[in-house]
């Protein structure tokens, strides 16, 4: 469901992942190439072969991705995916499109990520260090929803200005009405709802993570400009216990490893910027974002517009590799995507858009240098990505015969009615202690009357709701594990407790509650149209691979399966 929240979480994920694609890719697990030893064949499809090595990479990093539970019937199951990703990797290139001008194109635009990504793997993710204790503190961010508001400025000098405002006592609600675009952050005062980990820009996750409830921000540089937070709820999982983030581990350290990658990357970028002595004529800069204002699609400057030509000879920056005026900056700019070039909205985006441009070149000759492309493994990644494009070209031939109509719609919404009906919430504070005599002691405090804040702030060993009186914000019963049916019999006022759960004692008393509501149908077409669209595009998808397979030759050794020992170092071929 679109609401506030995951607007915001839509818009930095996408963000992030264009930034980080001007330069660098996460490193993943990419396929091995054909192996000419076939005893340790799974599968065979027309002229491919998937080995036992291949598959262990692919299914060990899956099983840590998603946590999937390694068993049989999944190993059967992942196979039989890799099997019909091939099958349409197959379709394409019988049909040819591996030959077209757009696929040799990307075929040319993969080769130079994978340079980059190479790059990336030997020299910045080498210097990444993930402790023991950035997984225990990931771990409780994780375990903690923030629920704030936000107000957005382009500039810094816009920022400070609001951030003035507000502290002359003008509200969030009135200024939101100024600067959001956006219909709901504008009506809402910047409210994005609750918010947790990975849900928005890290600078601005790392900020409202270290308030307490009430205060205001600082102006928060992000990448798409600046932001001011406030936060107004915190609400932690009053069930975090040291044997669900034993299990949790190795999924929180790849996590936490990503973002060292990406902080990393950043650094890189920025040491870059300053040893090439990257600098800009401000005032080609201003004329150059003035006259992309003027273009609706931020579409890249035509030779034919008379900006062009008054200014196509005038240098634009100056660096330690070369100088760029317009007509080289353009020709630099080929390389970029219509979707990347959305997100300039200021001079500073500009800049820091064509600065990277040059830091991507300068690594690139850095990379040809090491010799990276003579790699195999390089090689296999740049085969591997293409086929994905390949199959990708495909899939979207088939996602555009599905077609929704109005009247399923509204059938759907009408058989799920319990699912766009907002779950009852509970609001809560809690009093945890981690011994059965404070146990008791509580327990005899509360039947006496002493306020049930009084004692989370003297005994409770939850810190931060120890500093909100015990107040952890709003629940739904799913969220509050075995204890949920319990919990949701108190009514406000009420509490109970010791419930005991690992060597700890927890007291809950009801605060305030919210009754389900129904949402209406306008509220949820979108997210029923894309649900429909996704349940037709599988159905559809296997019928079509399932037709193909009648006229490509597909050999299946599935008994092999079990004897893959997932322990056993794969090896890179």
């Amino acid at each position: 469901m679109f609401d506030n929240q995951n607007i915001i979480r839509f818009r930095w994920m996408k963000m992030k992942q264009i930034l980080l694609s001007i330069l660098f890719l996460f490193p993943f697990v990419h396929p091995q190439e054909k192996s000419n030893d076939y005893s340790d064949t799974l599968a065979v499809i027309g002229k491919k072969v998937i080995t036992i090595n291949e598959f262990q990479k692919y299914y060990k990093e899956k099983l840590l991705s998603i946590g999937l539970t390694d068993n049989g019937d999944t190993r059967i199951k992942y196979l039989q995916n890799l099997i019909d990703d091939e099958v349409l990797i197959v379709d394409a290139k019988n049909k040819g499109l591996d030959k077209l001008k757009v696929a040799l194109s990307e075929y040319e635009r993969i080769s130079t990520q994978e340079l980059l990504n190479a790059f990336s793997k030997n020299f910045i993710e080498s210097s990444v260090n993930v402790t023991e204790q950035d997984i225990k503190n990931m771990y409780i961010k994780m375990n903690t929803e923030i629920k704030v508001r936000h107000l957005y400025a382009q500039s810094k000098e816009e920022a400070d200005k609001l951030y003035a405002q507000l502290k002359k006592g003008e509200k969030f609600e009135e200024l939101a009405k100024e600067v959001f675009h956006d219909e709901k952050l504008r009506d809402n005062g910047g409210d994005l709802g609750y918010i947790s980990v990975d849900d928005m820009d890290p600078a601005l996750e790392n900020a409202a993570y270290s308030m307490k409830v009430g205060e205001i921000s600082l102006p928060v540089k992000t990448v798409t400009g600046y932001s001011i937070v406030q936060v107004e709820d915190i609400k932690q999982n009053p069930f975090v216990i040291e044997s669900v983030y034993l299990k949790a581990h190795d999924r929180i350290k790849a996590f936490v490893s990503k973002r060292a990658y990406e902080d990393a990357a950043k650094r890189y970028t920025v040491d870059q910027k300053k040893q090439l002595e990257i600098k800009f004529d401000n005032s080609m800069l201003k004329k150059l974002y003035e006259s992309l204002g003027n273009v609706s699609d931020k579409n890249l400057w035509e030779s034919s517009t008379s900006f062009y030509h008054r200014n196509k000879n005038s240098v634009v920056v100056k660096s330690k590799m070369e100088n760029w005026d317009l007509t080289k900056l353009i020709s630099e700019m080929q390389i970029t995507t219509e979707e990347q070039r959305q997100w300039i909205h200021s001079e500073n985006d500009l800049e820091d858009f064509i600065s990277g441009l040059i830091i991507r070149k300068n690594t690139i000759k850095k990379a040809l240098e090491a010799n990276l492309d003579n790699s195999q493994t390089f090689k296999n990644n740049v085969e591997f990505n293409f086929n994905t494009f390949l199959m990708q070209q495909v899939e979207k031939e088939l996602r555009g015969k599905i077609k929704i109509s109005p009247d399923s719609i509204k059938t759907y919404y009408k058989q799920n009615a319990d699912r766009f009906t907002k779950e009852a919430e509970i609001r809560l504070s809690s009093i945890l202690v981690d011994n059965a005599t404070l146990a008791d002691s509580v327990s005899r405090l509360l039947n006496n009357g002493i306020s049930f804040e009084k004692i989370t702030g003297e005994l409770s060993i939850q810190t931060i709701t120890a500093q909100n009186k015990g107040d952890m914000g709003f629940f739904r019963k799913s969220e509050l594990g075995n204890f949920g049916d319990k919990v949701f019999e108190l009514n406000p006022g009420q509490w109970t407790g010791p419930l005991s759960d690992d060597g700890k004692y927890l007291f809950l008393k009801c605060t305030d509650v919210k009754r389900p509501v129904m949402r209406n149908l306008s509220e949820v077409s979108k997210d029923i149209e894309q649900t429909l669209t996704t349940l037709n595009w599988y159905k559809l998808r296997q019928d079509y691979v399932t037709s193909l397979k009648k006229e490509i030759h597909v050999q299946v050794f599935s008994e092999k399966l079990n004897a893959i020992n997932l322990i056993t170092k794969v090896v890179n071929r």
